[in-house]
């Protein structure tokens, strides 16, 4: 079972090296959300409902990839 994925928190991926680099690469501009902060607690998949228009399908499947591949 992959330590990361869908599961993991937004504070995680934050506080991780190596997940915020496979968004700084991916989609940057989800690092910008004014609420990206608040919502350090929600779960990736939780959080998908307020950056939907950021991360298509193609976006989310190379994050998710990339994320359970560490």
């Amino acid at each position: 079972m992959a330590k990361y994925g869908m599961d993991t928190t937004v504070g995680e991926i934050l506080d991780t090296p190596e997940l915020k680099a496979i968004f700084e690469e991916i989609c940057p501009e989800v690092l910008e959300h004014p609420l990206l902060e608040a919502g350090r607690g929600f779960t990736f998949s939780q959080a998908l409902t307020y950056v939907e228009d950021m991360i298509d399908e193609d976006k989310l499947k190379q994050i998710v990839a990339r994320m359970e591949a560490l």
